[in-house]
């Protein structure tokens, strides 16, 4: 009996693991996409009585249904990539199978450990970038250590949490990370604001009182790091590239949201022009990418370079929203289900703080996925979504116990069955 225990744990452990690990296989296919998919009817059963893992499975398949569909209808001057097609299918599909992975992990391991076997396999997916990317930390390597840290610092007290924080905000401080640096520091800020209001004995009866009072100082927590963020970049203190970037952002006419993320003029100008979207692995035409350069030349921006035709349409359509992504790929349905991810994201932030112990990693990769719905590509997103969308699936309502049995491990005491 022990030993078949043991077999389960090592089946959990190992299944997260490769959750973690997206690399593609032949035919573009993701590897956490194809384990997660093969290993639902073991994890089926933890999910289907889920009211919140509902809609997510809903719009998940309607999503690439409509895709597929949108992709074969599509009109003969448009080309259809087959490898980019199974892969943004695969990927859509995947959002519930992994989600569900995450949950029956959780039970076996509790959700630290679930967490921290699904973060190192995103550490080692990440490891091929140390050979292929100019800043191998900021654009992947850095945000998988940073949750392996944090996951590790949650058994402890704040105080080593901040540790964990601080050291990883330096690392970032040096690599030109805006993003990562301002979640760090959020994060950080609501520990801070929590060892202060423990330290004064604050403890609102309601644990809905308690969230949206902590909502509400998240909220200025977060406004607070970006200021500072946005300011120790435009004097230099984040190196120059990114003084450059922001000073130049700062100052264009549309503001500073849309002039660093001007892709959001050509994605409404796309759906201004076709509401429907295109396909999953639908090429871009000519006349697409005309309508989207007009779209970000009204903000001001300069569309006449090589990330416009090489990065946003130069292997399909990337928007670098991933809300625009997945209109394009699953058309309403595609958009209806990164809305549910959000709502689902936004539901886990917030029970998350219906106490004075926030948990640090689920706040960090809550805001990445916040972040990326909006102003981020789709294919950062499935590595994250595990993590955040299992999380909200096994917490505990607020306010409330749950139905089910609570696993046995200590760090799962909120996992429930609705």
């Amino acid at each position: 009996m022990r030993l078949q225990s043991r077999s389960v744990l090592v089946l959990a452990a190992l299944l997260m693991v490769l959750v973690g690990v997206r690399r593609e296989l032949v035919g573009s296919m993701a590897t956490a996409d194809c384990v997660a998919l093969a290993a639902l009817p073991m994890t089926w059963p933890t999910v289907r009585r889920q009211r919140l893992f509902s809609p997510l499975l809903v719009t998940a398949v309607l999503a690439a249904l409509t895709g597929l569909a949108l992709s074969w209808l599509a009109d003969p001057d448009f080309s259809v990539m087959a490898s980019a097609q199974r892969n943004i299918i695969l990927s859509l599909l995947g959002v519930p199978a992994s989600a569900a992975a995450f949950v029956w992990a959780a039970q076996h391991l509790g959700t630290r450990g679930a967490a921290l076997a699904l973060s190192s396999g995103m550490v080692l997916d990440s490891m091929r970038l140390l050979g292929s990317s100019p800043n191998p930390w900021k654009f992947g390597v850095g945000a998988a250590v940073s949750l392996v840290v944090l996951v590790a610092a949650d058994r402890y007290g704040r105080l080593v949490q901040l540790a964990a924080l601080a050291a990883l905000a330096a690392t970032f401080l040096v690599s030109d990370a805006r993003s990562s640096l301002a979640f760090l520091a959020i994060t950080a800020g609501i520990v801070c604001w929590q060892a202060v209001a423990a330290w004064m004995r604050w403890q609102p009866a309601q644990p809905r009182r308690l969230a949206l009072t902590q909502v509400l100082a998240l909220a200025a927590v977060g406004a607070t790091a970006v200021l500072g963020v946005l300011l120790a970049s435009s004097t230099g203190s984040l190196g120059e590239d990114a003084q450059e970037r922001t000073v130049a952002q700062a100052s264009g006419p549309a503001g500073f949201l849309l002039a660093a993320r001007p892709e959001l003029g050509g994605s409404w100008a796309l759906f201004l022009s076709r509401p429907w979207g295109y396909g999953a692995g639908v090429m871009p035409r000519y006349e697409d990418v005309r309508v989207a350069k007009e779209g970000m030349a009204a903000l001001g921006y300069d569309p006449a370079n090589g990330y416009v035709e090489n990065f946003m349409f130069g292997n399909g359509f990337e928007l670098h929203s991933g809300l625009a992504d997945v209109w394009i790929a699953g058309s309403l349905p595609g958009a209806a289900l990164v809305l549910t991810v959000l709502w689902l994201t936004l539901l886990a932030m917030v029970r998350d703080l219906g106490s004075l112990r926030v948990t640090p990693w689920l706040c960090v990769a809550s805001l990445v996925v916040v972040q990326n719905v909006l102003v981020g590509p789709w294919a950062v997103l499935p590595a994250y979504l595990p993590l955040v969308l299992g999380s909200a699936m096994v917490q505990a309502p607020l306010g409330g116990s749950g139905t089910g049995t609570p696993s046995r491990h200590p760090d799962s005491a909120l996992l429930v069955r609705s």
